[in-house]
């Protein structure tokens, strides 16, 4: 369990987050996907470099998501309408592929892999002094206990169910020992209190949907909750960036 600051405005230095019982962070998929989010250089135009422990690392976390209820489910979904493989092994290659894959966001030449769908969505770049992806509570909660995120405020109006998605402003200042303010990200939707598995499953679902089915915009329902996944094609194959949104995007 969580609990939020969404109170309006702001006073300078007050956190997003209240408080977070961390016994959840003892559960097997939450450690294994806490352990990827020092695997990523922020910033676009970087080269990433996977070493064979980030490797492994990754292939864990795979292991535990294909094993959980919700992965399950999604799976199940995928392999009917003959868009995901049914074997478990063939699977996890396929998640792999969609999720891990390093491709070339960045502009220069020699560049040829410097982000995945993984670090866009989860744990997030910087560009041009701009945050860009970064839509998950793990993540932000993450870095605003070390100090490196300043929440800067809640964005749009006022939503009853605001404990289980919001739209926020913050900056990103991986270097906290200067003075300088930190790349901003004007807005962004997130989930809260959402495990790992559940996010991965979601979004891999809605990309996969809206790759097919050549929309960006894919309406969900969960219990009493109704929002969009939001889920754009990058360069025609990748996975660009997956996120909530209380709207439509035009």
């Amino acid at each position: 369990s969580s609990g939020i600051n969404a109170e309006w405005p702001l006073r300078p230095g007050e956190p997003l987050f209240e408080y977070v019982n961390e016994e959840i962070f003892e559960r097997e998929s939450y450690k294994r996907f806490y352990d990827l989010l020092d695997n990523y250089e922020s910033t676009v135009g970087v080269e990433e470099v996977m070493t064979k422990q980030e490797i492994l690392e990754m292939k864990k976390f795979i292991d535990i998501v294909v094993e959980s209820e919700p992965m399950k489910i999604a799976q199940r979904y995928l392999v009917a309408k003959g868009w995901a493989p049914e074997d478990t092994e063939e699977f996890k290659d396929w998640l792999w592929d969609v999720w891990f894959t390093l491709y070339k966001r960045g502009r220069g030449r020699r560049i040829s892999g410097d982000s995945s769908g993984f670090e866009h969505v989860f744990v997030g770049e910087i560009r041009n002094g701009n945050v860009i992806g970064f839509h998950n509570w793990i993540q932000f909660y993450r870095l605003e206990k070390s100090g490196q995120v300043d929440y800067r405020g809640f964005i749009g109006r006022k939503q009853e169910d605001q404990e289980f998605m919001i739209t926020i402003q913050f900056s990103w200042d991986e270097d906290i020992e200067d003075d300088e303010e930190g790349a901003l990200k004007a807005v962004g939707g997130t989930l809260l209190g959402t495990s790992p598995e559940f996010e991965f499953a979601l979004y891999t679902v809605a990309w996969v949907y809206g790759k097919e089915n050549r929309v960006v915009n894919i309406p969900v329902k969960i219990n009493e909750h109704e929002f969009y996944v939001i889920a754009h094609v990058f360069k025609q194959r990748f996975l660009g960036t997956c996120f909530t949104s209380w709207q439509p995007q035009k």
